[in-house]
């Protein structure tokens, strides 16, 4: 599996058709897409930056790739002009996409000693419902605590 990451800019009048667009293709662009590896597709967006990140799960990332944007329903899915082919004065009057090089990566595996067959007391589990360790599905699914438009002082940094 190869994880991709892209920053697209959209011109404002477009960016909200693109990402609907984006957010909802139908049946047979799914499918596509599905054929052509990509997985768990994620659109970010701050101010006017949109990151778009998926997860290739193909075997020759180049090949579905060009496939992915030859074919005509796909075709509108994808950004034809490059951050680097568009002049400086133009990029904020130009939609262009730019891919993310990355640097590194942490947490790829659990770094927690093996508690197998630990046994916890009622206090124990008691504190750690208090301190927030177990959360409700439901409360979990409500915010998204990576981001908060009000107050970016309560928002999880790194």
């Amino acid at each position: 599996m190869q994880r991709v990451a892209e920053v697209i800019y959209i011109v404002p009048e477009e960016r909200e058709a693109f990402l609907q667009k984006c957010l909802n293709p139908d049946e047979e662009v799914q499918q596509i897409f599905w054929l052509h590896g990509v997985r768990n597709q994620f659109y970010f967006l701050m101010n006017t930056t949109i990151l778009m990140t998926f997860e290739y799960v193909g075997h020759d990332f180049h090949k579905d790739m060009a496939e992915l944007a030859a074919f005509p329903k796909t075709k509108d899915y994808y950004v034809q002009t490059r951050r680097r082919d568009v002049p400086a004065d133009q990029l904020t009057t130009t939609n262009w996409w730019a891919p993310l090089k990355r640097v590194g990566s942490i947490l790829t595996q659990n770094p927690l000693p093996s508690d197998t067959g630990k046994k916890y007391t009622v206090e124990e589990s008691y504190r750690s419902q208090l301190s927030g360790f177990m959360w409700k599905v439901e409360e979990a699914e409500k915010e998204d605590l990576s981001f908060s438009e009000d107050d970016w002082s309560e928002s999880v940094h790194f």
